[in-house]
C-alpha cells in the first residue's frame, strides 16, 4: 500500500504574512531628515502595519525615521524592516 503525500502550495500563506493586506500604490512620501527637511520618496505599497518605498538615488535611510504622506493626517513613526537595492520595506511603530 503506498502512502500518498499531499502537496501544499505555501505561496499564497507567504503572502498575507503581515498585519493587512498590502495594496499596490503610485505616490509620493516623505521621509523627514531634520526639523525643516525632507526627502521625497516613491510609495509602492502600504498595508496597515507598513510600506515599501523606493529611495532616491545615493539616499540611505535611517533605521528609525519619520515618514510624511499626504494620504494621511498625522506623520507615521517608521522602523526600517528590509532593503533591497533603492527599496525598503518599513514597519510602522505603534505609538
Amino acid at each position: 500500500m503506498s502512502q500518498q503525500h499531499s502537496q501544499i502550495n505555501h505561496t499564497p500563506f507567504l503572502q498575507y504574512n503581515r498585519r493587512g493586506q498590502r495594496i499596490r500604490v503610485e505616490g509620493k512620501a516623505y521621509i523627514r531628515t531634520g526639523l525643516f527637511s525632507r526627502v521625497e520618496c516613491e510609495l509602492r505599497d502600504i498595508s496597515p502595519g507598513g510600506a515599501r518605498l523606493v529611495l532616491p538615488e545615493g539616499m540611505v535611510a535611517p533605521d528609525e525615521f519619520v515618514m510624511v504622506m499626504p494620504q494621511f493626517r498625522y506623520p507615521r513613526t517608521c522602523l526600517k524592516r528590509w532593503e533591497s537595492g533603492r527599496e525598503i520595506g518599513v514597519e510602522f511603530r505603534l505609538v
